[in-house]
């Protein structure tokens, strides 16, 4: 990746002053954490100034070798230093080069990376949201009112990554109070279908994050409390009337229990802990 942007930077363009800059602010350490940093700047930029069809393949090889968050997280922290808040230009057309691919022309184009491979497309989509997903906690514009198709049409074309990521913590902050369901009405899918699924895509994301965020604060309580009773877990499953390898589901978050369940869980370690107390057991 270091290699392939070297090869393309000319003398005195902006693509080298970038790669010079922001090399020089990465902090020089030995080892792995700083080629990975050196490869998620050079493929960023290399995306940003040039997006070939290779690019997006470097960005799926780091994607599956340190994670798509921290590949995220790591785009915006080598990008940081030579990239101005609140606006953030580079973090904003790599956002924006991304986004093209996932929902723009070119994934509605036959014989286009994007169009021909879903996995690269369903790639170029999570990297353009999660890249907003990464609070840099530096811009507090108030976010704008929009009750119409052009003025939720000026955030897309006039927007910068400040903007984009305080909608998008609004998004995941309510994920069920239709804030995008109120944005997508504004549309005509077919008029602007680029603009409209990128507005899917993030619905869907901010949804899948809270379900994962309360399977695992289920599986939490679940565990705490069986902890809480002193019984190993096949005891407590003898209780509630499961099995272990099911209740272990529980545990896990790989399944999340039905209310019925988890209300008998709740009510039989209250009695559990009652009776190891020689306390009598109350209204559940």
């Amino acid at each position: 990746m270091v290699a392939r942007l070297e090869a393309r930077v000319g003398i005195g363009d902006a693509a080298r002053q970038h790669w010079y800059d922001a090399q020089a602010a990465i902090r020089p350490r030995e080892g792995r954490p700083h080629a990975v940093r050196r490869s998620i700047l050079a493929n960023a930029l290399s995306l940003i100034h040039f997006d070939d069809d290779a690019d997006v393949r470097d960005l799926q090889r780091l994607d599956q070798e340190i994670g798509s968050n921290q590949t995220a997280s790591l785009q915006d922290e080598v990008l940081a230093a030579i990239d101005p808040v609140p606006g953030r230009p580079l973090v904003t057309q790599l956002v924006r080069t991304l986004g093209e691919r996932a929902w723009g022309k070119p994934s509605r184009t036959p014989g286009s990376l994007t169009h021909d491979d879903p996995d690269l497309r369903e790639l170029c989509a999570g990297a353009a949201l999660r890249l907003l997903m990464v609070d840099d906690g530096e811009d507090d514009r108030p976010l704008p009112t929009l009750t119409t198709e052009e003025a939720l049409l000026e955030v897309f074309r006039g927007g910068d990554a400040g903007l984009w990521r305080r909608m998008v913590a609004a998004a995941l902050s309510e994920p069920w109070a239709g804030r995008t369901e109120h944005h997508l009405s504004l549309l005509d899918p077919d008029e602007r279908p680029g603009e409209f699924q990128g507005i899917q895509a993030l619905a869907g994301m901010a949804r899948r994050i809270a379900e994962e965020d309360e399977r695992r604060a289920v599986a939490d309580h679940i565990r705490a409390t069986i902890a809480g009773t002193g019984l190993t877990q096949r005891e407590f499953a003898s209780l509630v009337g499961t099995s272990p390898s099911r209740l272990s589901t529980y545990v896990t978050g790989s399944v999340t229990p039905s209310a019925a369940m988890l209300l008998r869980i709740n009510r039989m370690a209250k009695r559990a802990r009652s009776s190891a107390h020689g306390v009598p057991d109350g209204p559940a």
